[in-house]
């Protein structure tokens, strides 16, 4: 199929969470059509999901596509705005991106490629859908509840990662299992091996003071999970009683990531 035949600036992840409607996973493919139009500035229906021998899904475009201005992060409007403008409290619909006048590439912007990097996850009550422009990207999310964890930990995971489980408060080791393993979810996607092959043994960052307490609304960009590992992880602000983590591959060191709450 032909690439997308526009531009988009500086890389970005933008994460779209939605309440599901009807069947999750038909809801979910087209979630991820309408967060890769809006983040290319394409129509949903130019843009297909395929998926890879492995499973990890991917989006192109449709032949004879139109060009149309992609969103820049943070205008109005546009995912990754402002919280008056768009973000996880904005009350409607996902603003439509309507067509304008193609644009030719400047110093900051880069051809869209072929494949546009996504992820998907849905849980009880909650999808998520994620698009990356600069790299494999990877999604998980989590509803947050009463577990068994350091039992759960032992059986699936490292003994580090149990340790560190075990470490914290009784209250607090259900959400430090649902880190550990939303980490292993989401950097599994980016890999694109899921957990496959040991996956639940890969090692992830594990903060020595314990879960992050770090103020809501924080910006949030991705960070390698440990020196020369090529995989990197952010944990952004998550729907009360979730458990949210995004990862990219090689290349996305620094991404900023942002979360927007839409509707259907």
């Amino acid at each position: 199929m032909a690439a997308v035949t526009v531009s988009v600036a500086a890389s970005r992840v933008e994460v779209w969470l939605a309440v599901p409607v009807g069947d999750q996973r038909r809801h979910a493919k087209a979630l991820l059509r309408r967060a890769a139009a809006a983040v290319l500035g394409v129509a949903a229906d130019e843009l297909d999901v395929a998926r890879e021998p492995g499973g990890r899904p991917y989006v192109v475009s449709r032949p004879g596509g139109r060009t149309r201005r992609p969103s820049a992060p943070g205008a109005p409007g546009a995912p990754g705005a402002p919280a008056d403008q768009a973000g996880p409290d904005a009350p409607g619909p996902v603003p439509s991106v309507g067509p304008v006048p193609s644009v030719s590439p400047g110093p900051s912007v880069s051809p869209v490629p072929a494949r546009v990097h996504v992820s998907v996850s849905h849980t009880r009550g909650l999808t998520a859908v994620a698009v990356c422009t600069g790299g494999d990207v990877g999604v998980d999310v989590e509803p947050a509840r009463e577990l068994p964890a350091v039992a759960l930990a032992r059986r699936w995971f490292s003994e580090e990662d149990a340790r560190w489980i075990e470490g914290h408060d009784a209250a607090l080791r259900a959400r430090a299992l649902l880190w550990v393993w939303t980490h292993k979810e989401a950097l599994g996607k980016a890999r694109g091996t899921g957990l496959a092959g040991g996956g639940r043994l890969e090692p992830v960052p594990l903060p020595a003071s314990g879960l992050p307490r770090e103020p809501a609304g924080r910006p949030v960009a991705l960070r390698e999970i440990f020196p020369g590992a090529g995989l990197t992880s952010a944990v952004p602000d998550a729907p009360e009683g979730y458990v949210l983590c995004v990862a990219g591959g090689p290349g996305t060191e620094g991404v900023p990531v942002s979360v927007t709450r839409v509707d259907g």
